[in-house]
């Protein structure tokens, strides 16, 4: 029958050798890799919350790149408070054909000088508006730090736990192979079944991958860590104490104030309504035509030698007057209205979440009895004594 189904799918089976060479030879190429992959070297550093924070404030290089917003804006609004530069046309005769003379100054030239002059407050109003748009540059900033440092704080946190846990996970791998040594003992002298010691053995194989897992976790809030601190990548971050404190929640109320009061994203959602009314009086302003004034001297080309006049120029909006921008400005300013809502709705909904948190990890952190941690070491402690 397989003779058949070979003659009858030639392809077919060639294609299903062919991948299962393959597939053997990417398995035995990776045994074999993985045989030559050595562990890495680390830098140990010993951190501790008030270093990172020292640390984050001078080596964070996103804070770095924000400051360069804020100096950014500040220079957009230092151009948008200067004038308009002065407009200089000079003009000179190239060749005189009754004196046949080239170049020739005495014969005639004329020049006229310039200026631009808004008379619709489009000047200021676009001043006005860049700085706005500093506040919101420094609010963005503020809340760049706030959401870095929770970052930060959570990674140092979760190291701090996930190291725990792999300490935990080794003990726990080390009692369970002394129970694997000892019952395979007992089995080979017939005291012991062989259920209990594969039993054994998968308990054993269980709590090292809970140690893997933990210790993947660890190497992954690392890589957060080291780009938020700015550390090499050879280096192996180790978190002191965090030196929880167990003092009084404040009230739910006064948090929520206080967030609403302070949260930099609230704010800057706020400044971004302030920014597009500034950006409304400027399209309203955009659709007065600005003027153009200027003095002007022809020496010889007008009626009269020496001629000095005056001049003025503006176009004249019979179409266009601004009207789209002018409605897009409105729209904008819908749009940053509703956005605020929004910015107000999720963190009064972030607040009340996380405060909820708080006071169940309050409660069970105030549960727990003071002998617990001196149990623990005690257990431990008694489990390398039968081990002696």
């Amino acid at each position: 029958m397989v003779l058949m189904e070979n003659k009858r799918f030639p392809i077919k089976t060639n294609l299903l050798r062919k991948n299962s060479l393959l597939l053997i030879a990417l398995l035995s190429i990776h045994c074999a890799s993985s045989q030559n992959i050595a562990p890495i070297s680390f830098d140990t550093v010993y951190l501790t919350i008030p270093d990172a924070e020292q640390r984050f404030v001078n080596k964070n290089l996103s804070l770095l790149i924000s400051n360069y917003n804020v100096d950014i804006a500040k220079d957009n609004y230092l151009q948008a408070k200067l004038w308009y530069n002065p407009n200089l046309t000079y003009t000179q005769e190239v060749y005189n054909p009754y004196s046949k003379e080239w170049l020739n100054a005495t014969n005639e030239n004329a020049f006229q000088i310039q200026e631009l002059v808004t008379i619709g407050g489009r000047h200021c109003a676009f001043a006005n508006l860049n700085k706005i748009g500093v506040q919101q540059a420094r609010y963005q900033l503020a809340d760049l730090l706030r959401s870095l440092k929770y970052e930060m704080y959570t990674d140092i946190s979760d190291i701090y736990a996930n190291e725990q846990r792999v300490t935990i996970y080794k003990a726990e791998e080390e009692k369970i192979q002394f129970l694997v040594n000892e019952t395979r003992q007992l089995y080979k002298a017939g005291n012991a079944s062989g259920n209990d010691l594969i039993r054994l053995q998968a308990q054993y194989q269980d709590a090292v991958a809970l140690e893997i897992t933990a210790q993947a976790a660890v190497y992954n809030d690392q890589k957060e860590l080291k780009t938020l601190l700015v550390y090499p990548a050879k280096t192996y971050i180790i978190v002191k104490e965090l030196g929880i404190s167990s003092g009084q929640i404040p009230a739910f109320q006064s948090v929520l104030d206080s967030a609403l009061r302070n949260r930099p994203d609230l704010i800057l959602a706020s400044t971004g309504i302030n920014y597009q009314k500034q950006n409304i009086k400027l399209q309203h302003s955009s659709a007065v035509p600005d003027l153009t004034l200027g003095v002007s001297y022809d020496k010889a080309g007008s009626y009269e030698p020496n001629f000095w006049g005056i001049y003025g120029s503006m176009d004249l909006p019979f179409f266009n007057r601004n009207q789209g921008n002018l409605k897009v400005a409105k729209d904008e300013e819908k749009q940053a209205e509703i956005n605020d809502s929004l910015t107000l709705y999720t963190i009064q909904n972030e607040v009340t979440a996380s405060y909820c948190i708080l006071y169940k990890l309050s409660n069970q952190y105030s549960q727990i009895d003071t002998s617990y941690e001196h149990e623990i070491s005690f257990m431990e402690f008694d489990f390398r004594v039968v081990k002696l």
